[in-house]
């Protein structure tokens, strides 16, 4: 059940960031700003989200290798 919990709290965030971000970048490309603005307006939260994807996927990797270290104890 925690699993299932996590997954739909996962791919509802997903979706509103997402949405969010669309949003956010249809502003950003629409508004006033000169171009070099528009461009980082957009690039801060791509480059945030890349960054964050890639640390959750570092620790999965590493809760996985970390289990798998100590799976010998737990029996």
């Amino acid at each position: 059940m925690r699993k299932i919990g996590g997954i739909l709290l996962g791919i509802a965030l997903g979706i509103v960031a997402v949405w969010g971000l669309y949003h956010y970048i249809r502003w950003a490309l629409v508004s006033s700003f000169p171009w070099p603005v528009r461009i980082s307006l957009v690039a801060v939260p791509l480059g945030l989200m890349i960054l964050l994807a890639s640390l959750a996927r570092e620790r999965h990797r590493g809760a996985k290798a970390e289990k798998e270290r100590f799976k010998e104890v737990e029996k």
